[in-house]
């Protein structure tokens, strides 16, 4: 009897990652005539070279944020790679972007055999410095301080201290920025993660660059990249950040 309950779970598993493969496959055709990151990654994945494939599917998910397929195969190869967390953040955000797809309805049965809700809601107090809102955060597992919560900002930016500190190197890009002496260059970074208050976004792309006029304690700016994994509700009344993710 326990040898057959533990086939029909290794079947329910294997049929769930199959109908998933069909779905992407019927809903969201791969284009072939140029082999980016992503296609690369899909070679990959239907090889089984789940970390090589990771690679090129974190590459093709910061190429185009907001393309649900992308996210989808990042989710399922950390599921496959046994990191069930990251991959059900990334579930999650399929059910943002997409939340009618088929490919949310396979989320939603990814999250359901991984014992993971479809909706994690986070509430961080957060601090006021004049019109600034900070909130504190780690980064790759380190608490290094204070960021200030820009909507504005295309990217999260973390101080030269930070990255030296934390061993964190360019990723070879650069950025424009304009800045009061005016227009800079300031290399481009992945953060392996930022964790602001049990919210976590893993491999978030940022610039290395130091805030002009800022405290020690504030270490860089909490922007977009990070941001639009989520939903953000910000409570001036209670003093509370609200980060969401999936429905």
């Amino acid at each position: 009897m326990t040898r057959m309950a533990k086939g029909s779970r290794s079947r329910s598993r294997l049929a769930l990652v199959l109908t998933g493969a069909v779905i992407c496959a019927l809903a969201y055709p791969t284009a072939k005539a140029q082999a980016g990151p992503f296609e690369e990654g899909v070679e990959f994945f239907q090889g089984g070279h789940y970390r090589w494939a990771l690679e090129k599917f974190i590459e093709a998910a910061d190429q185009a944020p907001r393309e649900p397929q992308r996210r989808w195969y990042l989710a399922e190869t950390y599921r496959l790679l046994g990191d069930g967390p990251a991959a059900a953040q990334v579930y999650r955000q399929v059910l943002q972007m997409a939340p009618q797809s088929p490919l949310a309805t396979a989320a939603r049965r990814a999250l359901e055999s991984l014992g993971e809700p479809a909706l994690a809601t986070t509430q961080v107090p957060f601090q006021t410095r004049g019109a600034s809102v900070l909130v504190p955060a780690r980064v790759n597992g380190q608490q290094v301080g204070y960021f200030i919560l820009d909507t504005g900002a295309t990217f999260t930016t973390v101080s030269r201290l930070v990255a030296g500190t934390l061993g964190i190197p360019s990723s070879g890009g650069s950025v424009n920025l304009a800045t009061a002496s005016g227009v800079i260059q300031a290399p481009l970074a992945l953060l392996e993660e930022v964790d602001v208050g049990g919210a976590v976004a893993r491999h978030v792309p940022a610039v290395i660059h130091d805030l002009p006029n800022a405290p020690p304690t504030i270490v860089g700016l909490l922007g977009l990249s990070f941001l639009e994994r989520f939903r953000v509700n910000l409570d001036l009344s209670s003093g509370l950040l609200t980060l969401e993710s999936g429905r």
